[in-house]
């Protein structure tokens, strides 16, 4: 007689948990949109009042900062930086590597910050808050053990998809994907965007703002993919337990 009321509870606290997540979700792509749209002001009048020598500092500091989760747009940082450090200065190919590399540094330095502390309090976060997110210490080894056959090539790949990039040092914290593996994979992944978008900022000048559009589609598509699978899995979640439910 007591199993019902008991499995009762646990129904209802699995579907508040799983609502909960879908919640957390909404209101993350919410927020990174609307610091996303900020963070361009914040970005492009700083580099284009610095100094020359300071734009180097600030293409490394705000791609340190992008990197940290503060949602400084790169789509932005690096075309801009292309213009106004490579392009007017004729720097050339050699300026494109060197700003790419500068650029990938503090990618790497800000994704390093995330990956240790995904690396020192991700498992605990996961044991005192996973429940809310239908996520036990158990889904964190499975997934390790997934990954352990192409952790190099999702690194790399995750470094390159918009707005996955900005977490994954976190997530490979967590993972505890070895340090050295991951400064390495981070700096390569890193280059090969940074060096992308600076070239282009180099060939296109001050009509720059031509790759913003393609760039923030491409964020937005992440976004809406996100979104979408939040609500398939949260909706799976919830016919599976109306189905178990015995009444």
């Amino acid at each position: 007689m007591t199993d019902a009321p008991q499995q009762a509870n646990a129904t209802g606290a699995v579907k508040q948990a799983a609502l909960y997540r879908l919640a957390v979700g909404l209101a993350g792509v919410g927020l990174t949109t609307l610091i996303g749209g900020t963070g361009v002001v914040a970005v492009y009048y700083p580099l284009r009042r610095a100094d020359y020598p300071v734009q180097w500092l600030l293409v490394f500091g705000l791609m340190a900062g992008e990197s940290m989760a503060i949602h400084l747009p790169s789509e932005v940082i690096l075309p801009v930086g292309g213009w106004l450090v490579v392009r007017d200065h004729h720097l050339g190919v050699p300026g494109v590597l060197a700003l790419s590399a500068i650029a990938a540094a503090g990618n790497t330095l800000g994704s390093g910050l995330l990956y240790a502390a995904g690396r020192r309090g991700g498992r605990p976060l996961v044991r005192r808050y996973g429940r809310y997110l239908l996520i036990d210490e158990a889904d964190i080894d499975a997934a390790e053990r997934r990954m352990r056959a192409h952790r190099t090539l999702a690194l790399f790949v995750a470094r390159m998809l918009p707005v996955v990039r900005t977490y994954v040092g976190f997530v490979a914290g967590v993972l505890r994907v070895p340090p050295a593996e991951f400064l390495a994979v981070t700096f390569a992944g890193s280059f090969v965007w940074c060096a992308a978008f600076v070239a282009l900022g180099a060939l296109l000048g001050s009509h720059w703002k031509a790759i913003r559009g393609p760039a923030e589609l491409a964020g937005i598509i992440v976004l809406a993919l996100f979104v979408v699978l939040l609500v398939v899995l949260t909706l799976a979640q919830l016919w599976r337990l109306r189905s178990a439910d015995p009444r």
